[in-house]
Formats: C-alpha cells, structure tokens, sequence
C-alpha cells in the first residue's frame, strides 16, 4: 500500500538524524508534507556529538526530492518559543498539522545518587518536557480540525527501569503517561495519541564509541562485544533494530489504519520485555 497519509502535514522532532529523519522520510514516502525541527547541535550534558546544521537540510532537500513540501528548522524542544513559530507556519503555508511525532531525544547516564543536577534537568526537559512542549503545540490545531494523530516516541524503559538510566526512564516512563493523558483529554476532539517502545536502535545514539564503553563496562569496548551482549537480552536473535522500524510504528500510528487506535504503547523491541 503507498499513500497512506497522502495530504498529511506532518511536524517531526529530532528529525536531522536517527529515528526522527526515518519518520521524517517514510511520511514523506507515504504522502505528507514534512516540517522538522531539531536543535542541530551538541548538548553539553550529553556525552556524544549531536546532530548538524547540514544534516537537517539534507533531510528538508530528500523530502522534496519525494515530491512533498518540506520545512527544517533550527529549534529547541525545551523551549516552546522555537516550537510554536514552527507550527504557526506550518498553518498559515500548510494550513494545519495532522501529524506529529515527536521523536527528539538525547541520552546519558550514571547511577542514580550521582547524577548532577544539570544532567537531571537536560534529561527532564528535552525527553520528557520536549515531548509536552510539542504535543502542546499542536493540540490547539488539532481540536480545531477535530482530527490528527500524536506518535510520542518513548523507550523499553517507558516499562521497566535500567541500571544508570534513572533519569531517562523517568522521563520515558512520563513519555507513556503523557500519551495516555493526551489520548484520554483529546479523544473527542477524535485526535488520537500513541506511544512507541523502541529497545535499542541502531542510531548515533548509542553507536558511538562512548555508549559502547559504557555497555561494555571498559575503554575500547568493541561493537561485538556488545552485539553478543544484546543478543542475549532479545527474544528475537538480532541485537538492534533499525530506525526505519520505528518508522514503520510511527506511519502505522500516524494514518487511518489506525483510526481507532489511541494511548497504547507500541514495542518495537525484538521481544526484550519478555525476558
């Protein structure tokens, strides 16, 4: 099937890189018009580099080149002064926003009695308080139309915890009570708000030679190493999944295949919580 939110005007957060360009790319691929946004640089509480200025204009030119009508720009998601200007253009260009998905995130860790307040607050703010800034700005829209679908990006640890992720799986155990909240107060304004509950996905995130130390508990951990350790926590025998899964969850959530789908959580996560 193509076209499956053919028209669609779809907002993307985090979209430069990672699972945000996949959503970005296979709503685009299916018919939308896509806006993205992404801070586009590194965070000084995140311990890898983070995604380019040229990254998010790479992925406005490829949504063009699909033959939609694209938008990139440069915003914070802990500050809804740069997310609201995004959609107040995507309705005066576009004239609504019938999808978001919310997929802007960073990462970090440390055990929980150690983690300073700066790192603590950046988590709170950008993966869990990003997600509310941006589903807040397009509730106002969305009620309005009296339609849309909300695709909140949250974790395998939006479920259970992990050792020297506290804050993240806070802030993802948020993402899935924030999905509900949504889908329970906008539901009948017939605007729908899932969540998605990707295990590990193969993007710069945790591909980064810091991230693999980390897992492998040594300096100079090597990718096999942790593949190995991965296979062992998944039901399905492969270690990641690939951002265009996610995507995949994202389209399904976002079209009319799933119109009478709202405030679940969606694992994408190789059968890791069933072990």
């Amino acid at each position: 099937m193509t076209g499956r939110v053919a028209g669609k005007r779809a907002l993307v957060t985090g979209g430069a890189r990672g699972i945000g360009r996949a959503c970005a790319l296979r709503l685009a691929e299916e018919g939308a018009d896509v806006a993205v946004i992404d801070i586009a640089s590194d965070v000084p509480t995140v311990p890898y580099a983070g995604a380019r200025q040229d990254q998010l204009e790479s992925i406005r030119a490829e949504v063009e080149a699909l033959g939609r009508r694209a938008i990139a720009r440069v915003a914070d998601v802990a500050r809804s002064e740069t997310i609201d200007p995004v959609v107040a253009e995507m309705v005066s260009d576009w004239g609504g926003v019938d999808i978001l998905v919310a997929a802007a995130g960073i990462d970090s860790w440390g055990n929980a009695w150690e983690l300073n307040e700066a790192t603590w607050q950046r988590m709170i703010d950008v993966n869990l308080g990003g997600v509310w800034r941006s589903a807040k700005a397009v509730s106002p829209v969305m009620i309005q139309q009296k339609s849309g679908s909300m695709v909140l990006v949250g974790s395998l640890l939006s479920h259970r915890p992990n050792r020297l992720f506290a804050h993240y799986t806070a802030a993802k155990h948020g993402v899935l009570g924030l999905a509900r909240a949504f889908a329970l107060e906008l539901g009948p304004y017939m605007v729908r708000a899932n969540c998605i509950a990707p295990g590990a996905v193969r993007t710069d995130m945790v591909m980064n030679q810091t991230y693999l130390d980390m897992v492998g508990g040594h300096p100079g951990t090597a990718e096999e190493e942790v593949r190995k350790l991965y296979l062992s926590r998944r039901t399905i025998p492969v270690p990641w999944v690939e951002p265009v899964d996610i995507a995949n969850a994202a389209l399904f959530l976002a079209s009319d295949e799933a119109r009478y789908v709202t405030g679940i959580s969606l694992p994408v996560d190789l059968g890791s919580l069933l072990k």
